[in-house]
Order: C-alpha cells, then sequence, then structure tokens
C-alpha cells in the first residue's frame, strides 16, 4: 500500500478537532510530525490511504471546518513550504496613480 502526503494550514489551531473528525471517519490515515509542537504552530502533515482522493479527505474534514479555520490542503511540499512564507507584496503603481499620490502629498504640506 502507498501513502499520499498531505499538508493542512489554517488560520488558527485545528490540529485537535480536525483529528476528531478523521478519528471518527472510516479513512485509512496516519498523522504524521511536522517538527514542532509550538502553540502558534498552525498546520499538521497526515499521510493517506493513496486511494483516498483529496476530495474524500476534504469530506471527512467536513466544510464547517474548513471554513471555520480556513483550511487549505496542499499534497505538494513546494507549494506548502511556499504558502508559509510571508508574502511581500509589492504596490506598483499606474503612472496616473503616482501622479495623484504626488499631487496629494504636495497638497498635504501646502495646507499648513
Amino acid at each position: 500500500m502507498g501513502w499520499l502526503t498531505v499538508y493542512i494550514t489554517g488560520k488558527s489551531d485545528f490540529r485537535e478537532d480536525v483529528q476528531k473528525k478523521l478519528e471518527s471517519s472510516e479513512l485509512n490515515f496516519m498523522p504524521g510530525y511536522t517538527g514542532s509542537s509550538a502553540e502558534a504552530v498552525t498546520y499538521e502533515l497526515y499521510w493517506l490511504d493513496e486511494n483516498i482522493t483529496i476530495r474524500k479527505f476534504k469530506e471527512a474534514v467536513g466544510s464547517k471546518m474548513v471554513w471555520k479555520y480556513r483550511l487549505e490542503f496542499f499534497t505538494n511540499l513546494e507549494a506548502f513550504i511556499e504558502s508559509q512564507n510571508p508574502k511581500s507584496e509589492t504596490l506598483d503603481f499606474t503612472p496616473e496613480e503616482t501622479a495623484l499620490l504626488a499631487k496629494m502629498q504636495s497638497a498635504e504640506y501646502n495646507i499648513a
């Protein structure tokens, strides 16, 4: 039998609730170890029987729990790691927006 690795991440600590739901399901799974026991950790690892689809796994967890914790499921380690890295958004303004910002800033300093 082969195993499929699934990483789950969420907005707050969902681990205990997900574990309870999965234990009451009939899915063949094994909980994994992610290497940290910190309270702030918001991810978990599971191995699923290769015959179980991600859809069946999500159904076992339940839609209410997925929404409550904003759970995301990954079967690819690289995608999971990327989701854990904070996204640095760069703000690219259009030339019109840049001109408007400059106008607003100059007006702001001229008000005094």
